[in-house]
């Protein structure tokens, strides 16, 4: 049986609270754009009918957006499976996987039987890979933690035997610019796995991409079972990349407020902020009292963080916050000074 670490959002668990706010989930916080829905309401009859079975038509739509040759690309049901399919490809091989970080890499290396190997995230640049391949989520999930391109690059350079899966989930979430897509032609070691639904708030169609050499392309797809993509996520995405820049969000104003929110807890006794660049945080409380704290939001002020103590290495001393609107940004402020350690 699986080790279960848990993910953000747990509000499936708290059926009957409504919430004030979610501080839980790294999505984009202002929700899904209202034409996107209402694109999606229009194409509901098209669940009467079989999806494409390997999405050849968003296929095209994200080579078209990224200048990309169409097989250097696999459409995924969310980034999560894409971590499924890969480390099905290297079933009963060796990987590195880095800590604190997403646990779906641990579980889905731990189910496909592939001998694990942990180390720190910050210590990539001077760790010496010898894996088959290796996890790295950039920015890092939950601290923030982020390598450049030409960090990458070396480490690419360094240890052409492994195999390097980036995981870019949140790099849209972060104010550098950190994206490592133009190494995929110059290297034959890295791909890149893609999520379109926290950036545009469609967790619950799970929607993600690989990137890669046609070779490595091809060996995951030989593991894909079709059809892994249903056709309301397939409308999403049609959607997104046709109308990609009028539905990309701003995150200037984002990234204005969680510096704001970072100062304000971090201000707080008892609360120590990590800084990074992104729009989510991590932070460390005086007292091992995370599970604590949370049920005390989730009870007084039907707020919802996350309990960061079940990401490995992580403990009771740790929650992680994603910023929100200044209003509900000024809730949990007041919240946690009414907290008592």
């Amino acid at each position: 049986m699986s080790i279960d670490y848990g993910h953000g959002d747990d509000l499936h668990r708290y059926k009957q609270t409504t919430f004030k706010a979610n501080f839980s989930s790294n999505v984009w916080y202002k929700g899904t754009p209202e034409t996107l829905t209402n694109h999606l309401k229009e194409a509901i009859t098209s669940i009467e009918n079989y999806p494409s079975p390997n999405a050849e038509e968003i296929i095209e739509l994200i080579t078209q957006h990224h200048q990309l040759p169409p097989e250097s690309v696999l459409v995924t049901n969310g980034a999560t499976e894409a971590f499924y399919l890969v480390t099905n490809t290297f079933h009963s091989s060796s990987v590195t996987i880095c800590t604190p970080s997403f646990s779906e890499y641990e579980l889905a290396s731990k189910v496909n039987k592939l001998q694990m190997e942990f180390i720190d995230r910050k210590s990539i640049n001077t760790h010496q890979f010898n894996t088959d391949i290796a996890f790295i989520c950039n920015p890092n999930n939950p601290d923030g933690f982020e390598n450049t391109p030409e960090e990458i690059a070396q480490i690419l350079q360094n240890f052409p035997n492994t195999l390097f899966i980036i995981d870019e989930a949140y790099v849209e979430f972060t104010s550098s610019s950190i994206s490592c897509i133009d190494l995929v032609a110059k290297h034959h070691n890295i791909i890149l796995i893609k999520s379109l639904t926290k950036l545009f708030c469609i967790p619950g169609l799970r929607l993600g991409y690989v990137i890669g050499s046609p070779n490595i392309i091809q060996k995951l797809a030989s593991h894909k079972m079709p059809w892994n993509v249903n056709s309301m996520a397939l409308h999403a995405a049609s959607f997104i990349f046709k109308n990609y820049n009028k539905l990309y969000p701003d995150f200037t104003t984002c990234f204005a407020n969680t510096t704001a929110l970072k100062k304000q807890i971090d201000n707080i006794d008892g609360f120590k902020v990590f800084s990074s660049n992104t729009s989510y945080f991590l932070i460390q409380l005086k007292q091992p009292k995370a599970k604590e704290l949370k049920e005390y939001l989730v009870n007084n002020y039907q707020l919802l963080i996350r309990d960061a103590s079940n990401f490995r290495t992580l403990n009771a001393h740790y929650i992680r916050v994603a910023s929100q609107t200044p209003k509900k940004n000024q809730l949990l402020i007041n919240a946690l000074k009414q907290w008592n350690f």
